[in-house]
């Protein structure tokens, strides 16, 4: 492709590369880079009594650290807020009248916004390349580290381009964008210590730690090395991968998704960000990736927190996992289970505005309905197919945790699936029914009074006293949250609760989903009158 040719690549070059204020930041960039790379080098090999190759090695960590701030906060913040000025002042309702096709707008901003953040990233590149040939770092080690790098900031700028397209608030859009940021650093590095690989693989830590032997210092890469014969290779359903090919799948895969929803959105500006097809073909993709991910990890204990954060090495001889981490990691997948389904569902929801035109179409065209696939139809069966594919990855993963060695005495029910079925059909349809028939306010209003109220205040009794344990637990489980909680325990046979709790677990539960089947139901019955009303109007 011929950037110079892409106008808006151009229009945002000559902006944002002006020399006033080009020159300044390259200024302090250079001073910054210059200061740490120096004073790393400098005081080890002068303070710290280490060899001149070690030495070396010390200075490319920090600069990362500055070429990350540079990339991955600052060209993605650029980029957000970027893209909603543009939509404030009117200029993308300009740009779809262009002849340029959405994959060539979606390029021009992409890398037009962080034009200044690019350069300023490979202005700080000699120092770096001088540390790797100087400290004798392989290609295949600082290459592969770095072509994450670059992908990974790629990944974060359509995070941010996207962010910018659905929020039109330009300060929400950059701080949701630095938010997603910091969640993939802090956050999901713990989730990933849980068997869900994959959210870890949308960073760079799997290749950096995959390569940190050749890029420390040498006794301590060595240390690190040895260290590493310990772990394994990623698994996807036991098919072997190295770090950097399985990154590159799952951030490809996400870059694919995101460019999808941008190019969406350039073609018709109401748009869903997916379409309901492509929504469910990204629920299979994320299920598979991550039970893919987790199976593998199970016979040897990798799925269970203690064993990812024990500070000493342990066989499976010695290491044996209490059955509460088996409940608390089945737990974790429902929940993430759980919020994946109902983002989904949210972008494939029609508004009520939205069905109006697709059943004028529809009539216009002379078809019997609006066609299933479109924006404008209902997601209830999309929904409903997603929310079952769910479903079995989540008792499929729980049934290999209670299959395995480590559980012998536990068996996973097949009346498991059914719990777990019920659960995302009470929460994600009633989530889908509200959105649909009274749209986003009224969601809102649900989600907080309904949803969050009921665990704030399970919470607050529950710490006042013992006695209070049993209303606790009925409070909570008011909560469609709560079901991906109480489910398991109450479930799998021989699972322990607490004696003051034992009792009401199992009766809040069952209680809670038959009376969220009935309001499942009254909605369902409500929402049809709705769409019957529409369907009236629009002739």
């Amino acid at each position: 492709m011929n950037w110079l040719a892409n106008p808006i690549f151009r229009r945002y070059c000559r902006s944002r590369l002006r020399p006033n204020g080009l020159i300044a930041w390259l200024l302090v960039t250079l001073v910054l880079t210059g200061f740490t790379f120096f004073l790393a080098r400098l005081s080890a090999m002068h303070r710290g009594g280490v060899l001149s190759v070690d030495a070396e090695r010390m200075a490319i960590f920090p600069l990362m650290v500055i070429q990350g701030i540079i990339l991955f906060f600052l060209g993605t913040g650029q980029v957000a807020g970027g893209i909603t000025g543009e939509a404030d002042e009117g200029v993308l309702d300009y740009q779809r009248l262009s002849p340029l096709t959405p994959v060539q707008k979606m390029l021009g901003y992409l890398f037009g916004l962080p034009v200044r953040e690019w350069l300023l990233f490979f202005s700080t590149m000699p120092f770096s390349l001088w540390c790797f040939v100087q400290g004798k770092v392989p290609f295949a080690a600082w290459g592969s580290v770095y072509l994450i790098f670059i992908s990974s900031a790629i990944l974060y700028h359509l995070t941010g381009l996207t962010a910018g397209l659905v929020i039109r608030n330009k300060r929400w859009a950059f701080l949701s964008s630095m938010a997603m940021i910091l969640l993939l650093y802090t956050v999901m590095p713990q989730v990933a210590k849980m068997g869900l690989l994959f959210f870890d693989y949308l960073t760079i830590w799997p290749v950096l730690d995959e390569n940190l032997p050749s890029m420390l210092p040498r006794v301590t890469g060595e240390v690190v090395r040895v260290v590493q014969l310990f772990s394994k290779k990623v698994s996807l359903f036991n098919l072997q991968f190295s770090e950097l090919v399985f990154t590159l799948f799952c951030q490809g895969g996400m870059l694919l998704a995101l460019g999808t929803m941008v190019c969406r959105r350039w073609r018709r500006a109401e748009s869903h960000l997916l379409g309901k097809s492509g929504a469910a073909l990204l629920f299979v993709w994320l299920q598979t990736f991550l039970l893919g991910n987790a199976l593998p990890l199970i016979k040897e204990g990798d799925v269970f927190p203690s064993k990812s954060f024990a500070f000493v090495l342990r066989n499976n001889k010695t290491y044996e996992p209490d059955f509460s981490e088996g409940l608390f990691v089945i737990i974790a997948y429902g929940v993430v289970t759980m919020v994946l389904l109902l983002a989904l569902v949210y972008m494939i929801t029609p508004a009520a505005d939205v069905q109006l035109r697709g059943i004028r179409r529809a009539k216009k065209l002379g078809l019997p309905r609006v066609p299933i696939a479109t924006d404008a139809a209902s997601a209830w069966m999309w929904a409903m197919a997603m929310l079952s594919a769910g479903a079995v990855a989540w008792y499929l993963f729980a049934e290999r945790i209670l299959a395995s060695d480590w559980f012998p005495d536990h068996t996973l029910p097949w009346y498991g699936l059914l719990a777990f079925w019920v659960v995302l059909l009470n929460a994600v349809m009633i989530f889908h029914a509200i959105v649909e028939g009274w749209g986003n306010r009224a969601i809102f209003l649900f989600g907080l009074f309904v949803g969050v109220v009921p665990l704030l205040l399970s919470f607050v009794v529950g710490v006042v006293a013992d006695g209070w344990l049993t209303t606790s637990v009925w409070l909570g489980s008011l909560s469609p949250w709560s079901g991906a909680v109480l489910a398991p325990p109450v479930v799998i046979p021989g699972a322990e609760l607490p004696s003051s709790v034992a009792r009401a677990v199992p009766r809040a539960f069952y209680f809670c989903q038959c009376i969220m089947l009935i309001v499942n139901g009254v909605l369902w019955i409500k929402l049809r009158q709705k769409l019957q009303q529409r369907s009236a109007i629009a002739t």
